[in-house]
């Protein structure tokens, strides 16, 4: 059984360098926006997406299309949940409202990884509450047998991976091009595939060995003791000012992982179904304002620079 969504890494990857290389030929799909930003309203949302096996077909698409629902979604969601606010500030509704007007498609390949990530972060962490969501949908009306709910789906998913012609409505505010689509479905195959093994399992058929193998992780996590704020100052003063590498378009999540395996944040969680790491990487990757990536968090008259005196690396001459 899949106990990490580490053990999809690879295939999420593959997807991110796609949607790098066709980011410019994004196009804007046109989904009904948020009337009011209501944090019920909002969850309800997420959940329907984020934590649901879908089902819905559609014919083949070869373009990638984003609306700007989708960033709002998983913005009003880190507010809402991350940092566990009741309900947003009348700065951030006409921020929100503003961004509306001047929604760039090609600004977004790192919204869709998001929504990719994400999405199989919940399903291996909150798998009950897929189930219990998807046993909701109207194809399975009295149907409380995981495993038939489970082959029902997966004879879906394999029908369509088949068939040049149709693939998955994923996403309700993105739609993915079938080469896209495909990569996600047989990660959704592969999850699948491995909890109706451990459903059907039966010790007749195992090889019970008296050695345990096992990875060590010899990785030391150290406590990160400052807000999940200052981490990523002292971050972007250190790529500034030439002590760390720039980091790449397309390597702001790997990045960020690779950071928060050293540093633990458990100790800036606000709310304890929040992911600290996911939070960490929203902030990572700031916003896009006219081409230019930005961290709105810094400009605050509330937030104190606290790494903006470290001095700039001087480059070695030869």
């Amino acid at each position: 059984m899949i106990l990490n969504p580490s053990h999809f890494t690879e295939k999420i990857e593959t997807i991110n360098q796609l949607l790098w290389d066709k980011e410019d030929e994004f196009v804007l799909l046109n989904k009904m926006n948020f009337t009011k930003f209501r944090k019920e309203k909002v969850l309800s949302h997420f959940d329907s997406i984020f934590k649901n096996f879908p089902l819905d077909i559609e014919n083949s698409s070869q373009e990638i299309a984003i609306s700007s629902f989708a960033y709002e979604l998983i913005d009003l969601h880190y507010e809402f949940v991350d940092l566990n606010k009741t309900k947003i500030s009348p700065d951030k509704e006409n921020e929100l409202l503003e961004r509306r007007k001047t929604f760039d498609p090609k600004l977004n390949s790192e919204t869709i990884e998001d929504f990719i990530s994400s999405y199989f972060h919940f399903l291996v962490y909150n798998y009950e509450e897929f189930l219990t969501n998807t046993m909701k949908q109207h194809y399975f009306v009295g149907i409380n047998d995981e495993v038939k709910i489970l082959l029902s789906i997966l004879n879906r998913y394999k029908s369509v991976l088949k068939d040049k012609s149709k693939q998955i409505d994923l996403f309700w505010s993105i739609k993915l091009n079938k080469q896209i689509s495909d990569l996600v479905l047989e990660m959704l195959i592969d999850f699948i595939e491995q909890r109706l093994n451990l459903l059907t399992i039966s010790t007749d058929n195992l090889n019970l060995g008296s050695e345990l193998n096992y990875i060590e992780n010899n990785i030391f996590s150290i406590d990160w003791n400052g807000e999940q704020q200052e981490l990523c100052e002292l971050i972007l003063e250190l790529e500034k000012k030439g002590w760390i590498a720039e980091i790449k378009n397309g390597d702001r999540r790997k990045f960020a992982s690779s950071l928060t395996k050293v540093f633990n944040l458990t100790n800036t969680k606000k709310n304890k179904k929040s992911n600290p790491n996911n939070s960490f990487y929203q902030l990572l990757k700031g916003e896009f304002e006219k081409n230019k990536r930005i961290y709105s968090f810094l400009e605050k008259d509330n937030y104190k620079k606290k790494f903006d005196k470290i001095i700039t690396r001087k480059s070695k001459t030869k």
